[in-house]
């Protein structure tokens, strides 16, 4: 459920930007969502599209980039990536690790109609 104000926070965002580029209709957005995030692309999408009913950003097209989840050994060095709950490094089996990316959520264009 935590989508629903991820959402909120990003057509605030979207709102914002909108707002200080003129005012247009929005085309399109694009984001960034880490895989650790753990935030389901289709119920954001679901949200976005309830959320920008009536608005400026109605029938904009949301484009997202998936960013898998990667780590650096503290012991190896090696950077791997990361697809478990945990961070086990899988040269040396050493736990936990600097996560490298995974983690983001963010708003990294926005179509404005001319």
């Amino acid at each position: 459920m935590h989508e629903l104000s991820i959402t909120q926070a990003l057509v605030d965002q979207v709102e914002a930007v909108r707002l200080a580029n003129g005012g247009g209709r929005v085309l399109a957005i694009e984001i960034r969502i880490g895989t650790w995030r753990q935030v389901v692309p289709e119920i954001l999408l679901a949200y976005y599209e309830t959320l920008a009913r009536g608005t400026l950003l109605e029938g904009s097209r949301v484009d997202i980039e998936s960013v898998p989840a990667t780590a650096h050994c503290g012991i190896c060095k090696k950077v791997f990536p990361v697809e478990e709950a945990w961070v086990v490094c899988p040269d040396c089996a050493s736990p936990g690790g600097t996560l490298l990316s995974g983690q983001e959520l963010d708003l990294v264009g926005v179509e404005l109609e001319d």
